[in-house]
């Protein structure tokens, strides 16, 4: 795949233009939110809000990044990735103790989060997906994270692990935020897989993007003031994110 670099950006050109990058703009941060609305709303994992964005305290933190793919200008998939930081991990809510043993080794952890795509073939989002995590796990190499965790349906888990080299580390629990769905807990041990090299670890590191991609994009005090503003519009805060709407969907 030939990949153009610029500044906080990828961009390939196999793929219509689609832009790979870290969002950094409000404008780019909004249109994610959105796009997990609409995701949740259709999977029928929210209910609706006059904002018609889906936000969770964990997006509006300076751990957070939120990456994005792109086409003519539009954010077409998303998803977020949070490091373990002032308010934890979306999923120590459910998974407590799995997250805590992971914690007392001394492990720097972030999780994905907060995926959705507007697109409704199944082999275009996942080879879009794929792109998004070959983004994603670079840069949390890049920032020294050890273990990678996300929550999914069961029915998905397998994808996760024969594909991307998860492990399943929390059993099937269901989540009340998104009205009783079932999910099992997943880790994806990068210094692991950078020995053992899985099946398909080329796809996601035999290609090095520059380091300007790599660039933590925090979120500025202006900003987060303007979405914590759009929360107050919606009927209830939320106070934990749900689970990614496409784990359920694809």
């Amino acid at each position: 795949m030939n990949i153009v670099a610029s500044h906080s950006r990828i961009s390939e050109r196999t793929d219509k233009k689609i832009e790979l990058k870290i969002a950094s703009t409000r404008e780019e941060r909004e249109a994610a939110f959105a796009l997990i609305y609409q995701n949740y709303l259709q999977a029928g994992l929210c209910e609706p809000n006059p904002t018609g964005l889906r936000i969770t305290p964990y997006q509006l933190l300076t751990t957070t990044d939120i990456f994005v793919a792109k086409l003519q200008g539009e954010v077409i998939s998303t998803l977020s990735l949070v490091r373990d930081g002032e308010y934890g991990l979306p999923m120590e809510l459910t998974y407590t103790v799995e997250v805590a043993e992971r914690r007392r080794k001394g492990l720097r952890l972030a999780e994905i989060t907060c995926l959705a795509d507007r697109r409704r073939g199944s082999e275009r989002f996942f080879n879009q997906f794929c792109e998004l995590c070959r983004l994603l796990v670079q840069y949390a190499v890049k920032q020294e994270i050890d273990q990678l965790l996300v929550a999914v349906h069961p029915r998905h888990a397998k994808i996760y692990c024969r594909y991307m080299a998860f492990t399943q580390i929390g059993g099937c629990c269901e989540y009340s935020v998104v009205r009783g769905s079932p999910a099992v807990a997943l880790c994806l041990d990068l210094k692991q897989i950078q020995i053992n090299r899985p099946a398909n670890w080329a796809r996601f590191f035999a290609q090095k993007l520059p380091d300007e991609v790599l660039i933590s994009q925090p979120i500025s005090d202006v900003d987060r003031r303007y979405f914590i503003k759009l929360q107050t519009e919606m009927e209830t805060m939320e106070t934990i994110p749900y689970l990614p709407a496409r784990s359920y969907i694809f």
